[in-house]
């Protein structure tokens, strides 16, 4: 959310809710596992260029500064385009690692079928 002031603004990203806020960072050429959970949202900010982010069976490279929502059961992924990326993620709800279900993964990590 974003609050107007006199002297310019500011984001509102969580205010009184359960959360956990991440830096993602992907190495050169790297990308999570294309994954969805059950407990919590996740909003992607990304801090840098060439990231590619997959929502869904949609893919689109993001830019800087782009905010991304992603609800709750929604499948989605990051990639790093060839260099190192930086993506700040507030997870709204629970942040466990077994709430992670991993559809595809290049690390040999379990898979849900």
């Amino acid at each position: 959310m974003k609050v107007d002031k006199p002297w310019g603004y500011y984001r509102q990203y969580a205010l009184n809710r359960t959360c956990s806020v991440r830096m993602i960072v992907l190495e050169p050429g790297q990308e999570t596992s294309l994954h969805w959970h059950n407990l919590r949202s996740d909003l992607w900010v990304i801090l840098d260029d060439e990231v590619k982010v997959q929502i869904g069976d949609e893919t689109h490279v993001a830019k800087a500064g782009e905010e991304i929502f992603i609800p709750s059961e929604q499948v989605h992924r990051l990639e790093s385009l060839g260099k190192v990326c930086r993506v700040l993620e507030i997870a709204f709800g629970y942040c466990v690692e077994d709430d992670i279900h991993r559809l595809a993964d290049d690390y040999g990590r379990g898979l849900e079928i």
